[in-house]
């Protein structure tokens, strides 16, 4: 009788998304895992710092307005934290401050989405981030 080897499906990138407004999140998280990904989601800074670290997600998007943790700072701190350092990061807010904008890619940021967005160019944003882990191209 000839064995049959197991195929192990190729692991599902997880992407990590913080937004305090519960209707974005879950129209995000609806949108992510329908293109076959997995969706982490946090509802203030701190939440989405620790879920970072405990999950290592394989891209991070982020509003800026948050409770507890804002978006930048957290931006700031992910960046400067040995082990979430080279997740790529990008913002989802309705910042559209030219100053939020620039502070987002002093940071490090590889992109930036303004609310309201259309469905694809959020796909395709998150394909952008996915594609770019390990590189810093910029904004």
């Amino acid at each position: 009788m000839a064995e049959q080897t197991a195929k192990k499906e190729p692991a599902k990138k997880k992407v990590l998304v913080a937004d305090d407004d519960i209707s974005i999140l879950r129209l995000v998280e609806m949108m992510l895992s329908r293109h076959g990904l997995t969706v982490i989601t946090a509802r203030d800074g701190e939440e989405a710092l620790q879920k970072a670290i405990l999950e290592k997600p394989d891209a991070i998007l982020l509003d800026i307005k948050m409770p507890k943790l804002d978006g930048l700072a957290l931006c700031s701190k992910l960046k400067h934290t040995k082990d979430t350092a080279n997740i790529p990061v990008g913002f989802l807010t309705a910042a559209k401050e030219v100053e939020s904008y620039k502070q987002a890619q002093e940071l490090g940021a590889i992109l930036y989405v303004t609310k309201p967005f259309k469905p694809e160019k959020l796909i395709d944003a998150v394909g952008l981030l996915l594609s770019s882990r390990g590189q810093s191209p910029k904004l």
